[in-house]
């Protein structure tokens, strides 16, 4: 015996691929909120971790550390290192940065118009965090703080320089349609 005709939770694949990428009450709009939740939440994370360190709320043992996160019954441990501290704070600084520019594009992309001066800045702003500060970020914490002599995590770094090329293209494109759309605006 066959189900024909099956669907989980009443979607079909037809409406699946009818949902809206940008503009009012699109997809845009829950990936805004999205990110913009993991920035503020990164954010306050490394706000609690930092505030932790600096008043000592936290344990130590045998050169580690073991930090209680409220609210979630988990915890975080390393070894208690200054250079390892510092890395946490700059990635996790780096983090909120990403997030936010990325939850600011999504804004631009849920905007009545698409094509606007700010959404092209917003992702040129995107990919020189990506092709500058990220490059630069990870030389800092790979080779100056935590002074490592081999290539480890470059993935990260190739990650990064990708989004950040791909980033440029979508601003070209959107720059692009932004100029056409002037011109059509001028012409009626």
């Amino acid at each position: 015996m066959f189900i024909n005709n099956f669907t989980i939770f009443d979607i079909t694949t037809s409406q699946i691929f009818d949902m809206r990428f940008f503009g009012p009450k699109s997809i845009s709009h829950f990936f805004f909120y999205f990110f913009r939740l993991l920035a503020i939440g990164t954010a306050l994370f490394v706000i609690y971790i930092d505030a932790a360190f600096l008043t000592g709320n936290f344990e130590t043992y045998n050169g580690r550390y073991k930090m209680d996160i409220p609210l979630t019954g988990t915890f975080i441990q390393g070894d208690y290192q200054l250079n390892v501290i510092i890395t946490i704070s700059i990635g996790l600084l780096f983090g909120t940065v990403f997030f936010y520019m990325l939850s600011s594009i999504f804004h631009a992309f849920k905007a009545k118009v698409l094509f606007t001066k700010s959404a092209v800045s917003l992702l040129k702003y995107f990919a020189l965090l990506n092709l500058v500060a990220g490059p630069v970020i990870y030389v800092l914490i790979h080779f100056v703080i935590m002074q490592k002599t081999n290539f480890r995590d470059i993935h990260n770094l190739i990650l990064h320089l990708l989004i950040g090329i791909v980033a440029l293209f979508v601003a070209e494109v959107f720059k692009k349609g932004f100029f056409v759309q002037q011109e059509n605006d001028l012409t009626i």
